[in-house]
C-alpha cells in the first residue's frame, strides 16, 4: 500500500460488517504463534528498524532527489502483537480496504482458500498477513527493499514462508512468465496515483491476472465529473519537514472516476465499476475477461504484452 504519511479516518470503517471479521484473523499474527524465533528477538528485530535512515540498499544516486519514506523507515499499519504493539503510518486501513473490496463493491469473498493474490505495493506486509488468515497464496511486490525485506521476515516469524513470498520489484518490473495469467485476485491499492505511468501499471495487472481474474484497485483521485487527472509530481509536499524525513506527497497523477473508469477498460478490462470520490479517494473492480490486445500507439513500453 502507499507510502502517504498522514494516518486516515477510520470512521466510515463502522459500516464495514467485514471488518470485525478481518480483526479477528488477525489475531493468529501475535507472539504466541511464532515460529523459530522468540518473542524477544522478533521484537527487537523490528523496532530496531523503525526511524533507521538507509538509501545504500535502495541504491539511489541521489537520495535528496527520493521519497522521505524510502529512505527513512516507517512502519506501515497497526498492529498488536500480543507481547507489544506498534503503531503503523496508515492504521488499519490495510483491513478497512480489504472489507471495503468484500462489503462495498463485493469483489472480494472472504474465504480465499486455493485462490493466488497479488499484492502490489505491500509495504510491511499488514495485507499480505490478512490475505494469507483468509486462506490465499499470496505474492507481493514492494519496490522499497528495506520494506520487502521487512515483510518477509514477519511472515518467515508466522512459519509463512511457503504461503506469503515477497518480491522487491517494482510493478513495471513485473514481466516474468510465473506472473503472466498467473492470479485470482491483484490487489492494486494506494499505488496507482504515485506511479508516472498509470495505463502501463494497469496492463501489467491485467496481464498477471487469470481469464476471470478480478483488480481491485484503490487510489486517490480528484472530484470531478470530467475524465481528467491532475499532475502533482515530486515537487508537491501536503505535510511534515524535510528535516524529520516525514513529509507526504510525491504523487504524479490524480484521475477522476471517469478517467479511472476509462484507463481500466483501456487496458483491457472489463466489468469496470468505480466508486467515490470518499475523502478523495477512488475505488474500484474490474474484471479479465479473456487476454485481448489494445492499443499500440504511443505505448511507452511498445511490446507489452
Amino acid at each position: 500500500m502507499s507510502l502517504d504519511t498522514a494516518r486516515p479516518d477510520s470512521a466510515t470503517a463502522d459500516h464495514l460488517p467485514a471488518l470485525d471479521a478481518l480483526r479477528g484473523l488477525m489475531r493468529r499474527f501475535t507472539t504466541d504463534h511464532l515460529v523459530g524465533i522468540t518473542p524477544e528477538d522478533f521484537q527487537h528485530s523490528l523496532l530496531a528498524r523503525i526511524g533507521t535512515i538507509d538509501s545504500d540498499v535502495e541504491g539511489y544516486d541521489d537520495p535528496a532527489r527520493q521519497r522521505d519514506l524510502s529512505i527513512k523507515f516507517r512502519f506501515g499499519h497497526d498492529h498488536d502483537f500480543g507481547a507489544f504493539k506498534l503503531d503503523g503510518q496508515m492504521g488499519q486501513r490495510h483491513l478497512e480496504l480489504l472489507a471495503s473490496f468484500i462489503d462495498r463493491l463485493g469483489a472480494l469473498p472472504t474465504d480465499l482458500t486455493g485462490k493466488r493474490v497479488l499484492d502490489i505495493g505491500c509495504w510491511t506486509g499488514g495485507a499480505c498477513l490478512a490475505l494469507a488468515a483468509m486462506g490465499a497464496q499470496v505474492v507481493a511486490i514492494e519496490e522499497v527493499r528495506k520494506y520487502a525485506t521487512c515483510a518477509q521476515d514477519i511472515a518467515n516469524a508466522f512459519g509463512l514462508q511457503d504461503q506469503i513470498r515477497v518480491l522487491p520489484l517494482s510493478l513495471y518490473e513485473l514481466t516474468g512468465e510465473e506472473h503472466q495469467d498467473a492470479y485470482d485476485y491483484v490487489l492494486f491499492a494506494g499505488v496507482l496515483y504515485h506511479l508516472t505511468d498509470p495505463v502501463l501499471a494497469l496492463r501489467h495487472c491485467f496481464n498477471a491476472l487469470r481469464d476471470g481474474g478480478t483488480c481491485l484497485i484503490e487510489t486517490a483521485g480528484i472530484d470531478d465529473q470530467a475524465s481528467t487527472c491532475r499532475y502533482e509530481g515530486p515537487g508537491v509536499f501536503h505535510a511534515g519537514s524535510e528535516s524529520e524525513l516525514n513529509r507526504s506527497g510525491w504523487n504524479w497523477f490524480l484521475p477522476s472516476a471517469p478517467a479511472l473508469r476509462r484507463m481500466i477498460a483501456d487496458a483491457g478490462f472489463a466489468d469496470v465499476h468505480v466508486q467515490g470520490p470518499s475523502d478523495n479517494r477512488l475505488l474500484a473492480r474490474a474484471r479479465r475477461d479473456t487476454h485481448t490486445d489494445m492499443l499500440r500507439a504511443g505505448l511507452s513500453v511498445p511490446h507489452v504484452r
